[in-house]
C-alpha cells in the first residue's frame, strides 16, 4: 500500500513539474502586424536579424541622441529623457533591443555583438550618418561602450546610467534543459515584481509600468531571448568593453544611484576612473536615477550635452 502511495505521489509530482512551465509562462501571443499596431508609439524597420521597433522624434535638423535601454525593459524606460531632449530641440532615436518590447525575438545568440550590430543596422537603415551622442542604461552601458569602441568616429559624447559592470553568476541557469525549465518556472515570473526593487521608494514606479512590462512578456520568444542574454552577456565580464571605450577618448558622464542594488557602485567604481568621466552620485536613488530622481539627473544631462 505504501509503495502504491509513493508511486502515485511520484507520478503526481512529475505531472505537476511537467505542467508548471505551461502554467507559469505568460507567452501566449504571436508578434503579428495587428499586435504591433497596438503599440503606444514608434515605427518598425526590417534589419539584418529581424524587425525592430523604434521611435525617431524631435526636429529633423536637431542634434541626434541615441538611447540604448537595459536588460529587459523596452524603450519606454527612457520616457523622461526622451521628453526632455525633444523639448530642447534634440532629435532622439530609441528602440527595443531584439527580444524585448515589440522587436522580433530571433532564434539566435543574444550577446553584445548582436546588440552592437543592431545599433549600426538601425542607423544605416534610417540613413543616419551624422555624428551623435549616445546614452546607455544598465546593460545598455557595455553595449554602448562596445559600440563606441568599434565606431569612435560616429560618436561625440557618452552618458551612462548605472551601467552593468561585473559579470553575474547565473548557475544553474547555465545548465542545458534545467536552465530552460528554471527560467520559465522561477526566474521569468519574478521579473515584473522585481521592478519595484530597482527603486528606493517603490511609489516612484511610474503608473502602468508593470502592465506595460508584462505586455512584452506575452509575446512568444521573450523568455528564450532573456535566457540567452543571461548566458551570453550577463554572465560575461563587461570590463573589456569599458576599456575599449576608454581608448576611444570620449567625454563621458556617469550617473549612479547611491542605493543601487542591481548594479552596485562597489562593483563598478572602476568605470568612472577608467573613463576619466564626469561622475554624479544620485542621492536616495536605486537603479533608475532618471526616473526616481529626475530633478537631480535631467538638468545635468541637458547641461552635459549642450556644452
Amino acid at each position: 500500500m505504501r509503495k502504491k502511495l509513493l508511486l502515485s505521489g511520484i507520478v503526481l509530482l512529475l505531472i505537476l513539474l511537467s505542467v508548471l512551465p505551461f502554467a507559469r509562462s505568460k507567452e501566449k501571443v504571436e508578434l503579428s502586424d495587428s499586435v504591433r499596431a497596438g503599440a503606444e508609439s514608434g515605427n518598425y524597420i526590417q534589419l539584418s536579424q529581424g524587425l525592430t521597433h523604434y521611435e525617431l522624434s524631435g526636429p529633423e535638423k536637431g542634434k541626434l541622441v541615441v538611447l540604448v535601454h537595459g536588460f529587459s525593459t523596452p524603450y519606454f524606460i527612457w520616457d523622461p529623457v526622451q521628453k526632455l531632449l525633444v523639448s530642447q530641440g534634440y532629435k532622439v532615436l530609441r528602440f527595443d533591443l531584439y527580444g524585448r518590447g515589440y522587436s522580433d525575438r530571433p532564434d539566435i545568440t543574444y550577446d553584445i555583438d548582436l546588440f552592437r550590430s543592431q545599433i549600426q543596422d538601425l542607423l544605416n537603415s534610417l540613413h543616419i550618418d551624422e555624428p551623435f551622442d549616445i546614452m546607455g542604461l544598465s546593460m545598455g552601458g557595455p553595449i554602448v561602450a562596445s559600440y563606441v569602441a568599434k565606431n569612435p568616429e560616429n560618436v561625440k559624447k557618452v552618458v551612462l546610467l548605472d551601467p552593468f559592470t561585473a559579470k553575474a553568476g547565473i548557475f544553474p541557469l547555465t545548465v542545458p534543459f534545467l536552465g530552460e525549465y528554471l527560467n520559465t518556472v522561477i526566474f521569468l515570473p519574478t521579473l515584473p515584481k522585481g521592478i519595484a526593487g530597482d527603486f528606493v521608494n517603490p511609489s516612484k514606479v511610474p503608473k502602468g509600468w508593470v502592465e506595460r512590462y508584462e505586455t512584452q512578456m506575452s509575446f512568444y520568444g521573450f523568455g528564450k531571448a532573456i535566457l540567452s542574454t543571461l548566458r551570453n552577456l550577463i554572465s560575461k565580464d563587461p570590463r573589456p568593453h569599458f576599456e575599449g571605450l576608454a581608448s576611444a577618448n570620449k567625454r563621458v558622464l556617469v550617473f549612479w544611484g547611491d542605493q543601487d542594488h542591481t548594479t552596485p557602485l562597489e562593483t563598478g567604481a572602476y568605470v568612472k576612473d577608467l573613463l576619466k568621466s564626469e561622475f554624479v552620485l544620485v542621492k536616495d536613488c536605486g537603479h533608475l536615477p532618471h526616473i526616481e530622481q529626475p530633478e537631480q539627473v535631467l538638468p545635468v544631462i541637458s547641461n552635459f550635452l549642450s556644452k
